[in-house]
């Protein structure tokens, strides 16, 4: 039977992650999205996390018990979450940071990391797309060797225009160029995460973009939003038409997880109200799944 999913996010915040994961659990989740892009970056005190230290894998080590001991799927993880292209020093750190959530995804049974393809300021011209696409080669060339060398995936997000209007665009906000660029690594390794809000925010016709992806959909970011901007809450708590979004899986007889990325219902609320929120999220699964596989 497929999981219902979440990104643990969700609970970003509330303690150290086994804690966020037990609280997790605890609504009824069986399966997680590890979200390596939270622990990139300086915490609220300044200080790193343990995932970026020379220890880090004994800390995913820690993580792995817990999931091992609870009988959790990790189903799938977000790298970190930037531009490729971001010059600097934070830029070299999180390019680095990026090959170690493969490393940790082996560890931890993951077989998908999802990513976001490099964008670049221009008129998205045929010839700054081609551009654009041999640069994310430069860089994710090594990246999908290392991803083969640990029997795990990358599975490339698709993004919207309207996250960069100054910018001109933003790469992969497209199918075409989307599909076009996971395709050209012609490997099995190389997929594609489809996020719901997005292609909302993109105004996609949900259904017939998931046929187009076909056997390349490896991970979903289940979100909702109002169609204006990047909301992530729940399913029906927006616009999105979500039988559009369950025709499209049913098209192409999609046999995975359905993975929620809908943290905002959760961070939005007191304490004492995010363990209800969680279960509501889990129940909101539930009733996906029985539709998707009615």
């Amino acid at each position: 039977m497929r999981h219902i999913s979440t990104s643990i996010n969700v609970c970003f915040g509330q303690g150290p992650v086994q804690q966020q994961m037990q609280r997790i659990y605890n609504a009824g989740f069986r399966a997680m999205d590890i979200n390596f892009s939270d622990w990139v970056e300086l915490t609220q005190n300044g200080n790193f996390f343990p995932y970026t230290e020379t220890d880090w894998e004994n800390w995913i080590h820690d993580i792995k018990q817990f999931a091992d001991t609870h009988q959790v799927t990790l189903n799938q993880a977000h790298g970190p979450l930037f531009n490729i292209f971001e010059e600097g020093s934070r830029g070299d750190h999180l390019r680095r940071m990026c090959s170690r959530s493969l490393e940790a995804a082996a560890i931890l049974g993951i077989p998908w990391v999802v990513f976001h393809a490099g964008t670049g300021k221009g008129d998205f011209s045929p010839e700054h797309i081609r551009m654009l696409k041999e640069a994310n080669h430069r860089f994710f060339d090594p990246l999908a060797e290392l991803a083969e060398q640990l029997h795990v995936g990358i599975a490339l997000e698709n993004m919207s225009d309207k996250f960069a209007l100054k910018e001109g665009g933003m790469y992969c906000a497209h199918l075409d160029d989307l599909l076009d660029l996971v395709d050209s690594f012609q490997s099995p390794r190389v997929g594609v995460c489809w996020d719901t809000g997005h292609a909302h925010i993109q105004e996609e016709n949900q259904e017939e973009c998931i046929r187009r992806i076909g056997h390349r959909l490896k991970a979903l970011h289940l979100q909702d939003s109002d169609g204006r901007t990047d909301q992530h809450t729940a399913p029906f708590y927006g616009t999105i038409n979500w039988e559009s979004v369950i025709a499209g899986l049913k098209s192409i007889n999609y046999a995975g997880d359905l993975t929620f990325e809908s943290h905002n219902l959760v961070h939005r609320v007191p304490d004492s109200c995010k363990d209800s929120a969680l279960r509501l999220l889990y129940e909101i699964g539930l009733a996906l799944r029985d539709q998707l596989d009615a």
